[in-house]
């Protein structure tokens, strides 16, 4: 199994050398980045699980960094000597997974680099399931959903179901994708309908 890779940017070199080592101790690797200019050419080219960056650097500040992170779908926790509401408030609005506070306790900052990662694949599953549903929309895994449901409803097999949904299309004189997708939004229409069971104690109701 491979390691994580961080990549550690600050302007300071003793951080850099001191956090980074700290880190490689705890079991990570790490790539050192002395701008935050370096970390974007650095994650244009290597593959990155996180990126810490120190807040204040000269040329491209760590939140201006983060901002082109997010567009790279690089996860960021930020490193910095002040606790200040508005730096917290920025990293928050630049989508930062974690804040740090220097002086830098590496055995301390473990954690917050664990629930970083966490979050991140959590963040990347959820998209990809969402990438998933959305494409399903848009090819025929929409039919096979329904193919599904006919055969449950009617208790019948794979190939009679499609039959029905082709025959409906064919009737309609549409795409079996068409049908398929009104169908679905038919049936989550349904499910989302609570029966009144004053109007139904009497029997049935009548059309």
């Amino acid at each position: 199994m491979s390691k994580i890779q961080l990549l550690l940017t600050d302007d300071d070199g003793i951080i850099l050398a001191t956090f980074g080592s700290g880190l490689r101790e705890a079991g990570y690797d790490v790539i050192e980045a002395i701008s935050g200019e370096a970390a974007l050419q650095i994650v244009k080219e290597r593959q990155v699980d996180l990126a810490i960056l120190d807040v204040d650097m000269p040329g491209l500040s760590g939140i201006d960094t983060a901002r082109k992170m997010r567009e790279l779908k690089v996860p960021v926790i930020f490193l910095s000597a002040h606790a200040g509401n508005q730096l917290v408030e920025a990293a928050v609005a630049e989508g930062a997974l974690g804040y740090v506070i220097k002086p830098i306790d590496v055995v301390k900052v473990i954690p917050t680099i664990e629930a970083a990662l966490e979050r991140a694949n959590e963040l990347k599953t959820s998209k990809e399931t969402e990438n998933r549903l959305n494409s399903a929309l848009n090819t025929g895994n929409v039919a096979n959903v329904v193919v599904g449901m006919t055969m449950e409803r009617y208790r019948i097999n794979q190939d009679e179901a499609f039959e029905l949904l082709r025959q409906q299309a064919r009737s309609e004189r549409r795409k079996v994708r068409e049908v398929a997708s009104d169908m679905i939004s038919a049936w989550e229409t349904l499910n989302r309908l609570k029966p009144n069971t004053s109007n139904t104690k009497n029997g049935p109701l009548k059309f």
